[in-house]
């Protein structure tokens, strides 16, 4: 298994080893020339539907592997999730913090997502089944909200439980609590958004949309 060797995180490196091992374990009968998995066979940016199921499954394999989802749910336990909470997965399962947001996301039953954006504008989101069915979305390209956090740029010195902001800055009628990170040799942004429960939320439980289309980008730190 090769990587670039400009991949300065430790947790990505590892996330992608994982993933090519899950190509190994899984599809190698598939294709047994192997696997060249660049920026356009990542989750959701390939043009064929089976490559991009492949690249799916192999996101979950490095996933599930690098991060056991019952050992995961015991880390967070009943815990509100933080910017202090994320570092300790982190630092437990050497991964990236995109990958364990994700997993986070997985798992939790709150209405919540990722958002990465790069120079001002989204790249890509990843949402919690319950955002899923509330059908809060923030679409590649989309300029990030003036009053949001990741779009000050600045990000408080006491941030681990991030900023309560009021509904409207990122979903017309959800207020959030946003959590950033920033990476300057990115131009980078991580947001981590968990919504308010809409009283009405009973209503929202429709049938699950197809998954999130994201590339998987990291930060070191």
């Amino acid at each position: 298994m090769l990587y670039n060797p400009s991949i300065r995180s430790k947790g990505r490196i590892n996330y992608t080893l994982g993933h090519e091992l899950g190509h190994f374990l899984v599809h190698r009968d598939l294709k047994p020339e192997g696997f060249e998995c660049g920026p356009a066979n990542l989750m959701g940016t390939s043009r064929a539907a089976r490559r991009k199921e492949m690249e799916q499954e192999a996101d979950r394999f490095a996933s599930y592997l690098l991060m056991p989802l019952d050992d995961f749910r015991a880390q967070i336990g009943s815990n509100p999730m933080s910017l202090e909470l994320l570092r300790h997965c982190v630092q437990r399962y050497d991964v990236s913090y995109t990958a364990a947001a994700m997993k986070w996301l997985e798992s939790t039953t709150l209405c919540a997502a990722v958002v990465v954006a790069t120079s001002g504008f989204v790249s890509w989101c990843f949402r919690s089944k319950a955002a899923q069915r509330a059908r809060i979305f923030f679409p590649a390209g989309m300029e990030l909200p003036t009053a949001s956090i990741a779009a000050r740029g600045c990000v408080p010195a006491n941030h681990a439980l991030g900023e309560t902001l009021a509904p409207g800055i990122w979903w017309k009628n959800r207020g959030v609590r946003e959590m950033t990170i920033t990476a300057d040799h990115y131009e980078m942004t991580i947001s981590l958004l968990v919504f308010e429960q809409a009283s009405w939320a009973g209503a929202e439980w429709q049938e699950d949309e197809p998954q999130d289309v994201f590339e998987k980008m990291s930060v070191t730190g």
